[in-house]
């Protein structure tokens, strides 16, 4: 036969009913952990150097792009108006023309 097994009381419930320590079903062994890897140094003031680097390039980047396209809206302006005068004169040396062949 199996002795009974004495199990340690803790106190009771609202009812007046004996409460008892919960019996141990296993025993949890600890969890083998990896050793912590060393902290790697990152360099962070090369970091930030690149980063700046990269954004004032980016910045003369975009002005030359901007002065490009500005020189080129301003070619645009200057050749419209080169053709308006030259058709201009044109049309003004083609009348003295006729007027020179009448008279």
């Amino acid at each position: 036969m199996t002795e009974p097994v004495e199990r340690q009381q803790i106190g009771y419930d609202l009812a007046g009913n004996p409460m008892y320590v919960a019996p141990v079903q296993y025993v949890q062994q600890p969890v083998q952990q990896q050793p912590l890897q060393p902290i790697k140094a990152h360099p962070w003031g090369l970091y930030l150097g690149a980063g700046c680097f990269g954004l004032i390039a980016l910045s003369v980047v975009v002005v030359l792009i901007a002065f490009v396209v500005f020189g080129f809206a301003i070619l645009a302006a200057v050749l419209g108006l080169v053709v308006v005068a030259l058709t201009i004169c044109v049309l003004v040396l083609r009348g003295m023309w006729r007027d020179y062949q009448k008279g």
